[in-house]
């Protein structure tokens, strides 16, 4: 696992202050947080943040803190790279590129703009939970994804809501090879791997065609509860 793999605290990943920034009792916290922060002059830690951050460019919070012996959720959320870049001495010159996208943020020397964070498509997007569900696709062929929930042992939140869906779509490494109708609920993707072209979405059923399927259900249950009454009568007799 490298360095920038690390669970990173939130704020470092926000590249600095924009979630300490909000009103409320999370802003009284964070201001909290920066008085409690000493000044570079008294502080042998801020001195060797700015050393390290001289000898280099380019430094992510788990180079910086390996290297200035500063714990990492001290410099990303105790206030210390804030105040450095509050002062104008660093900046952030530069994005790393992870699995789950440019989400480390890179330190530089200098009083400068901040680099905006790239951009980030699904074209682009690789991550373990992803290869998880082409392998499971490749073991137990098509499925929607609450069937690729227990194959492939992601949450259904996690295949619902995290885009991996839709990047690996992007990618065109997997395709809708159907649709499968839920008894209660919206209509369900079949998912399958590439190659292949998704299948048209069914149109909604109408009033007319749900009360149809609804009479032929109830017409089965009958049926079926005659034939139950027969085979009763028949045991019986």
């Amino acid at each position: 696992m490298s360095k920038d793999q690390i669970s990173a605290p939130p704020c470092e990943l926000a590249g600095g202050d924009s979630r300490e920034a909000s009103a409320g009792p999370a802003n009284t916290a964070a201001a909290k947080r920066s008085r409690r922060v000493p000044a570079l002059a008294h502080s042998p830690a801020m001195q060797r943040i700015v050393a390290v951050i001289q000898r280099k460019s380019e430094m992510s919070v788990a180079d910086i803190s390996a290297e200035a012996f500063v714990g990492v959720t001290t410099l990303a959320c105790g206030g210390y790279l804030r105040q450095l870049k509050a002062a104008g001495l660093i900046h952030i010159s530069g994005w790393r590129k992870t699995r789950r996208g440019f989400s480390t943020p890179l330190y530089s020397l200098g009083n400068q703009a901040d680099l905006p964070r790239p951009e980030y498509s699904d074209q682009e997007r690789d991550c373990p939970g992803m290869d998880r569900i082409v392998e499971a696709l490749l073991h137990y062929g098509p499925a929607t994804y609450p069937e690729l929930a227990k194959i492939s042992g992601l949450s259904r939140h996690t295949l619902k809501n995290s885009g991996y869906l839709q990047a690996l779509r992007a990618q065109q490494r997997i395709f809708i090879s159907a649709w499968r109708r839920s008894r209660n609920g919206p209509m369900q993707a079949v998912y399958a791997l590439a190659p292949g072209s998704d299948a048209p979405k069914p149109a909604k059923l109408t009033v007319a065609e749900k009360n149809r399927h609804c009479r032929e259900r109830k017409r089965v249950l009958q049926g079926d509860r005659c034939l139950l009454a027969q085979l009763n009568g028949l045991a019986s007799s």
